[in-house]
């Protein structure tokens, strides 16, 4: 694999389809953006992420990147874990060339746009916007320092000279606005109002988007007075913004209630990642992870305040107590019926979602904004 290979692969794939965005990719140099040590979203034998090291190994580390198919992760545990074969949360990565070139198709770049971008990294995809709009139009905002000082010093060994912010994207960059684009490479489970009100009317905002649930969605958003409104894309899978990280401290009470379940666990929960994301737009706040496997396979539902929790049994879900509940909530019970909502509105396509954002709240619709779903 190299860039060669890696351009056909685009290019027959539709997604340098843009003139812009084929120039752009030969005139950034990929490499120069990522790391000489870095990880793969692959475990291998050992149950330890995939670890490249170019020195070791030239080849594979430059198969890594230029990869169109695989983002390169270049950071785990916000840092805390040094380059070397290791577990942990993927905290930073160059994503994959496939899904970066599909966002800035769908951003609808013009040049001469100023542009807020939440989430540097490595400075690789604001010198893909730098080369659209220009660099002095670009405002990105990087939420780790380290990263954020690497990234400027790389872009400038580059040619480019965007300003880079370190600090919280989530509050955008209110002395350089208003932008014609914001642009997030992470993922939100709220869209700040800030970036809206940061946005000329008629601007745009493109951000990865997810819930508790299900971190699936690519969403659009125009804005036009105070307002932002628009569908979901596409799909995607992105990391976090850091203050939007799904995180439950349990303090349930010791009672517990229990049933049986009015359905197969096996049915709600292996209908795929749009299956997923259209019934957590209607339980945002519940998450869920597997407790056992095997014959006492069991999953356990959370919700993010953490006063409510529910247990349910795969093997004998038709038999009490294969549900068992502690605090105010069935959280099974709002899962089912969510997924019986999403069968009986004929499983609707992500597509046909969409958000809308003012002021005061947010909330997710079907097909028009009149159609509210979910919490």
């Amino acid at each position: 694999m190299n860039r060669e290979i890696c351009r056909e692969a685009l290019l027959t794939a539709g997604l340098l389809r843009s003139p812009w965005l084929a120039r752009a990719f030969d005139n950034v140099d990929r490499e120069a953006f990522v790391p000489e040590a870095l990880w793969l979203p692959v475990q291998d034998p050992e149950g330890l992420w995939t670890f490249v090291d170019r020195r070791a190994d030239p080849d594979a580390w430059r198969r890594a990147v230029w990869n169109p198919h695989q983002s390169v992760v270049t950071q785990l545990n916000d840092g805390a874990t040094p380059p070397a074969p290791a577990t942990g949360e993927f905290t930073s990565s160059v994503s994959a060339l496939d899904i970066v070139m599909r966002k800035l198709t769908a951003l609808q770049l013009d040049p001469g746009h100023a542009v807020l971008e939440i989430g540097t990294g490595s400075g690789y995809h604001t010198a893909l916007l730098s080369e659209r709009v220009g660099a002095e139009r670009v405002t990105t905002v990087e939420v780790d320092e380290t990263l954020a000082a690497t990234a400027a010093v790389t872009l400038e060994s580059q040619g480019y000279a965007p300003l880079v912010i370190p600090g919280d994207g989530l509050l955008g960059a209110p002395d350089r606005a208003p932008f014609d684009r914001v642009i997030s490479t992470a993922a939100v489970r709220r869209v700040p109002h800030s970036w809206v009100e940061q946005t000329h009317d008629g601007g745009q905002i493109l951000t990865p988007f997810g819930t508790a649930y299900s971190n699936a969605g690519l969403l659009g958003l125009t804005v036009h007075g105070g307002q932002a409104q628009g569908r979901f894309i596409g799909s995607s899978a992105y990391m976090w913004v850091r203050a939007d990280r799904p995180t439950v401290e349990l303090h349930v009470p010791e009672e517990s209630t229990s049933r049986r379940s009015p359905i197969a666990p096996d049915q709600v929960l292996s209908g795929g990642y749009l299956q997923d994301f259209a019934i957590g737009l209607q339980v945002p706040d519940v998450s869920f992870s597997h407790r056992s496997e095997g014959a006492d396979r069991k999953i356990q539902f959370v919700d993010e305040a953490g006063t409510s929790a529910t247990i349910v049994r795969y093997a004998d879900w038709w038999e009490d107590g294969a549900v068992t509940s502690w605090g105010p909530r069935d959280l099974w019970a709002e899962v089912t019926a969510a997924f019986t909502w999403y069968e009986l509105h004929d499983r609707p396509h992500i597509t046909r979602f969409g958000i809308t954002v003012d002021p005061h709240h947010q909330y997710a619709w079907l097909d028009d904004p009149s159609k509210a779903v979910g919490g």
